[in-house]
């Protein structure tokens, strides 16, 4: 019986060696689900770092608006006003911080975030809505207001909106 076991140049290395191919094979895939997790949470990381800067900066922008409104806004955070619009623009960089820009708005999309704040006055009420962009290329994730609602048609770009209001008193 020894001798058939062993028999025909055979050492039993092949059914050895089939089992550490198998072994493996289970640990290449093991490591494999283990990057896709560790890819995925920074994706998520970079995600939620992206949403809280936005929305601290949202929420200072309606502050500086209601303390000082829009001069507030362009002295204090670099607004520019769109000509012929209710609207005021700001560039932020990497931190979502406001960056000063020259008279030259064509290299407003280089930058890798935009802040917006439309103005709609109706009856003494003034609400302003603050919108966050992302770059192009960027990260997509989009929320709308306190309750953070995605926003399914934004493509990704908007962030943040967040809507305030205040009655300006003569």
């Amino acid at each position: 019986m020894r001798e058939k076991l062993n028999g025909k140049g055979s050492s039993g290395s092949g059914l050895f060696l089939m089992e550490m191919i198998v072994v493996v094979f289970f640990f290449v895939i093991c490591a494999s689900q283990c990057i896709l997790a560790f890819a995925t949470s920074e994706r998520m990381s970079r995600q939620g770092r992206n949403l809280n800067r936005a929305v601290t900066m949202a929420e200072s922008i309606v502050e500086v608006w209601k303390a000082e409104g829009t001069k507030g806004l362009t002295e204090r955070l670099h607004f520019t006003e769109m000509a012929g619009e209710p609207v005021l623009v700001a560039v932020l960089d990497e931190e979502w911080l406001p960056v000063e820009m020259g008279d030259d708005s064509s290299d407003r999309d280089t930058w890798p975030h935009q802040a917006e704040v439309r103005l709609q006055e109706e009856n003494g009420m003034v609400t302003a809505v603050v919108t966050m962009t992302n770059a192009e290329g960027s990260v997509p994730v989009a929320y709308r207001g306190e309750a953070a609602q995605m926003l399914p048609d934004s493509g990704g770009r908007i962030v943040y909106v967040l809507e305030a209001k205040k009655y300006d008193r003569p």
